[in-house]
């Protein structure tokens, strides 16, 4: 997998922000703008809780990311650039991402250059480093701190 295809998490939705605010805020902006991608919504009514995935926000895309989009390693960052030392097995998988460039809908992919949200879904089960590492965002608006891991 070439770099551009790299997936670099900020923080992850806490349970409790995504069943009260983020679900019920993307079902509002599709019934009040119209689904603008009936494939992602579709794959979204479906998965929406689907076991051993979690909501992440990420850094910009460095390259269009399709939904469906597998990864195999998991790893910590630092200024953007992956820690040998911290590298994982992880099979994942990107079930959809979701758009904030309107207001948040389901998407099919994570647009080049832009900042998004994504639902993954983890084959066994959401790594302990995500937890150990990683931003739990339990608030919105959210701001991200200097902590990073990386799909690839």
């Amino acid at each position: 997998m070439t770099e551009q295809n790299r997936l670099i998490l900020w923080g992850w939705f806490n349970p409790k922000l995504v069943k009260n605010k983020l679900i019920p805020d993307i079902e509002k902006n599709c019934v009040q703008y119209g689904v603008m991608f009936p494939t992602a919504y579709e794959i979204f009514q479906k998965n929406k809780f689907a076991i051993n995935s979690l909501y992440f926000h990420h850094s910009y895309a460095e390259s269009d990311i399709p939904i469906g989009q597998e990864y195999k390693k998991i790893a910590l960052m630092e200024n953007y650039k992956i820690l040998p030392d911290s590298i994982e097995t992880c099979h994942s998988k990107i079930i959809c991402f979701l758009t904030c460039n309107f207001k948040m809908q389901p998407s099919e992919c994570a647009m080049r250059g832009h900042h998004e949200s994504s639902l993954i879904q983890f084959e066994r089960g959401i790594p302990k480093m995500i937890y150990d590492e990683l931003l739990e965002i339990a608030e919105l608006p959210f701001y991200p701190n200097e902590k990073q891991i990386c799909l690839f």
